[in-house]
């Protein structure tokens, strides 16, 4: 087992590590409302010595702190974004769905209402949103148990209130070829917000495919992990229209969070992605005045963004 230390032990071991500590009660304040694992073994290594956990030449904890404030700080923007994604996705799934199964009670309920060919995963999907409704029917002062008492139905656009963006997105992907291309052309209004000559069509595939991968990384942001080296599991579809503009035709590059950041063109507007965009971009030039130890495009490069992109000017 791992033997209990002090503040104060905590302190001395950094500093025989060769980590000066430039305030030392403010530096014991830190680590005691912070959580040393989360400070110091979640951002240590891009301060530390190559396979030594000494730290670089006059590296300071208010360095490795700022670190992990600004890993914090981009969590929060990106999930901002990602809610607001999820918000517009939510809808035009409800009302597409609704608008095809109109007058049938509970109709994602039925396993007609799906893709024939993934019986197994409509299965999951009915016996989770089943789930949801059961839970909440009793429960005074939801919005299921108000349709369900008074109009006998919990319509799509109620219950999408009660599901997480992963439910959103297995009905997605479960639903009929033709409901998918109906939700993908509703989208491109937000693609062309975000890029006005933009005059083709959006793949089901290609939105599914960005949708997984925005899935897993509002997992990270919303579960509070580290989001600097994170790479989600597949590359998402290749889609040039969005791509070409942010250098991201390589295949290994479309894993990282630069990647899902720029596919939310696709789910929100121009002024709310630039919005993202922006305030990132205000992170990282603020970061890179409070580190002297390590070149700011090494962070950059964690998180798939190019080398002093935000030199750039602000998008407007």
């Amino acid at each position: 087992m791992k033997p209990f230390k002090t503040l104060e032990q905590q302190l001395d071991m950094l500093k025989d590590r060769n980590l000066a500590i430039t305030n030392k009660e403010r530096t014991l304040k830190y680590l005691l409302s912070n959580n040393y694992y989360n400070i110091i073994n979640g951002y240590s290594k891009f301060f530390q010595i190559t396979g030594s956990d000494n730290y670089i030449e006059g590296v300071t904890f208010d360095e490795v702190a700022s670190l992990y404030t600004f890993d914090k700080d981009i969590k929060r923007a990106i999930l901002q974004s990602i809610l607001e994604a999820e918000h517009h996705i939510k809808s035009i799934t409800a009302h597409r769905f609704a608008e095809a199964y109109q007058n049938q009670q509970y109709a994602y309920l039925d396993t007609k209402n799906y893709d024939n060919d993934k019986i197994l995963d409509v299965g999951y999907i009915i016996s989770k949103l089943s789930r949801i409704v059961n839970y909440n029917k009793n429960r005074r002062g939801t919005s299921i148990n108000h349709y369900y008492t008074n109009h006998k139905d919990v319509p799509i656009w109620v219950l999408t209130d009660y599901l997480e963006f992963g439910d959103t997105r297995h009905i997605i992907e479960n639903l009929p070829t033709c409901l998918q291309n109906k939700i993908a052309k509703d989208l491109v209004s937000f693609i062309k917000t975000n890029n006005p000559n933009f005059t083709g069509v959006f793949p089901p595939e290609t939105m599914i495919s960005f949708l997984k991968n925005i899935n897993q990384t509002r997992n990270v942001c919303a579960h509070n992990n580290r989001l600097l080296n994170y790479n989600c599991s597949a590359n998402s579809v290749c889609f040039a229209p969005i791509h070409d503009d942010f250098n991201l035709q390589d295949d290994n590059s479309r894993k990282s969070v630069y990647s899902t950041v720029v596919s939310l063109q696709c789910f929100i507007s121009s002024e709310e992605f630039n919005r993202l965009w922006n305030t990132l971009r205000k992170k990282v030039r603020k970061l890179e005045n409070k580190l002297k130890s390590v070149d700011i495009n090494i962070i950059n490069a964690t998180l798939g963004f190019p080398d002093d992109w935000h030199c750039n000017e602000p998008r407007i």
